[in-house]
């Protein structure tokens, strides 16, 4: 089996997000894997579910993992919230 695309949602509109992975999904790709930290993480879910909408109901949800990360220096690290979407493509 392939690797699945992985969209990383930052500071960008949803909307650039979303037509992003219906691009993607119309040019063949089976599997988005959505990725989000820390604040992102709603609009990483605003984005799946925009995606699931917009796709006609031609997607489900595969796997969503949450997590946590440890991010900054070693000396100053801390954990934040991570999580990921799975989109897998019905077609």
């Amino acid at each position: 089996m392939s690797e699945p695309d992985v969209v990383y949602i930052g500071e960008k509109p949803v909307s650039t997000y979303v037509l992003y992975i219906l691009e993607r999904l119309k040019k063949g790709s089976r599997k988005i894997l959505v990725k989000a930290r820390g604040h992102n993480i709603s609009k990483a879910a605003h984005v799946t579910e925009a995606v699931h909408r917009m796709s006609g109901g031609k997607t489900k949800y595969g796997d969503i993992r949450l997590y946590s990360e440890e991010v900054g220096e070693e000396s100053e690290e801390k954990s934040v919230p991570a999580i990921e979407i799975e989109v897998i493509s019905l077609l």
